[in-house]
């Protein structure tokens, strides 16, 4: 047995994180910062996550910037415009700045790509521990088949099993241990919709004239910039990445014939450019310009799932996390803001507990509970119901279910002031520390 999967022996507190994803390396960064060892397992060889950009607001970085993270070296872009237009006429119907968003919500928002995000956290997660800090060992190719959750048990897929005091599930939408954390029906249900996904090279748009006139950095702040088309249902969202050297494309769309064959592992299945344009026919000439300017990696298309929110994140000795937990639309793209968050969370509850103490860890996590759910099954709730929000029958009804807290009105827009307001300016250590300093 590797030394890093042996069986919780002394005094230290040991926790497995199963997934090695954003939300599984918030976690684990969070844990070796409260003092635990955490033992990381990801089924891949390396998770892949290429193709794609990622934003991540004020709620999120300002976890980041605790741990660390060096938002400039990953590259990043701050995020603090978003503009809508008419697909077919360029019309602009909505335009809101907020290039005050660090000092009013108490850190920045920026765009990374994936891989520059990912790669930060790894690097986190696996920096020479300092003092007080738990130690970290990350195991690829190994794949959890189960979990006991009340013993804190994993069993990997060749048999073996092994122990911990904490165990988190963070293994993606399509978690295979879901169905090991809880009795009710847990599968991912396909909305019917998919996303084409690539990246273009700015110099490419820049190069030209009418491309520029919407991208010019000179008079554009970088932000959100979304197209809709009503007559297919499409909506195109981009934004920058990597210095403002690549534009991010995201097209939302139904789901066509072949458009990914299985229910999971799709941000690989290749689609062609033709395809793509087919979706794309009631748009203006120019941004239909970039499809043809796509990277070496082409054009991914994957479909999009939702499921059921969980009346729980917490069973025995295990915590589910990230998409794991919610699966999320990328209406707000909060889903990985929501899984740093939950991160954070875990760090201030779990600083300086003995994991072998049942009665306190019991304690904890019900707090856990009680500070994770309103939040992610609302942001979960308003990303699936998607721009209609409170207009979709029985969404307010749900999300009183959760969360009693004030809620955007019917007829906001992803990402304009009111949206940012109840899901990005929210401080996870703050109220974690509050939340167990009245427990």
């Amino acid at each position: 047995m590797s030394p890093a999967l042996r069986a919780t022996a002394g005094p230290q507190s040991r926790a497995i994180v199963v997934g090695a994803g954003i939300a599984g390396l918030s976690a684990t960064v969070a844990l070796r910062r409260a003092g635990w060892d955490v033992s990381v397992l990801e089924r891949s060889r390396f998770k892949n996550e290429i193709g794609a950009a990622i934003t991540v607001p004020p709620n999120a970085t300002m976890v980041l910037d605790r741990w660390g993270f060096d938002a400039e070296k990953a590259q990043g872009v701050p995020n603090i415009a978003t503009s809508g237009y008419e697909a077919a006429t360029l019309e602009c119907f909505l335009y809101e700045e907020f290039t005050d968003i660090a000092e009013a919500m108490g850190a920045a928002s920026w765009s990374f790509h994936r891989v520059d995000l990912h790669r930060g956290l790894r690097a986190l997660a696996e920096a020479a521990p300092r003092p007080g800090e738990g130690e970290v060992d990350i195991q690829l190719g190994i794949e959890a088949a189960a979990v006991n959750c009340e013993e804190g048990i994993v069993t990997l897929r060749d048999g073996e099993q092994v122990q911990a005091d904490l165990v988190v599930i963070a293994d993606g939408a399509h978690s295979r241990l879901i169905e090991s954390f809880t009795p009710n029906p847990t599968t991912v249900v396909h909305t019917g919709r998919s996303i084409y996904r690539w990246l273009v090279s700015m110099d490419d748009v820049l190069a030209d004239p009418a491309l520029r006139a919407l991208y010019d950095p000179a008079t554009t702040l970088p932000g959100f910039k979304r197209y809709r088309e009503p007559v297919n249902d499409v909506l195109w969202v981009t934004y920058t990445c990597r210095g403002e050297r690549m534009l991010n494309n995201a097209v939302v769309h139904p789901t066509q014939p072949g458009e990914g064959g299985g229910d999971e592992d799709q941000w690989h299945s290749a689609v062609a450019p033709e395809q793509v344009l087919a979706m794309l026919e009631h748009f203006h000439e120019t941004p239909r310009k970039i499809v043809g300017l796509a990277n070496e990696d082409g054009i991914k298309v994957h479909r999009l799932f939702k499921r059921p929110a969980l009346d729980s994140f917490v069973r025995g000795r295990a915590v589910v996390v990230g998409d794991a937990a919610h699966v999320m639309l990328p209406t707000h793209a909060a889903g990985g803001a929501i899984a740093i968050e939950s991160a954070a969370a875990l760090e201030v509850l779990m600083r300086g507990v003995d994991g072998r103490d049942g009665e306190v860890m019991k304690r904890r996590l019900a707090l856990f509970d009680r500070l994770r759910l309103p939040r992610c099954n609302l942001t979960m709730l308003a990303s699936n119901a998607g721009p209609p929000w409170l207009a979709v029958p029985g969404v307010e009804e749900e999300v009183r279910k959760y969360y009693d807290g004030p809620l955007p009105p019917a007829g906001c827009l992803p990402w304009t002031s009111e949206f940012r307001e109840a899901l990005f300016h929210h401080d996870a250590y703050r109220v974690a520390e509050e939340m167990l300093a009245r427990d």
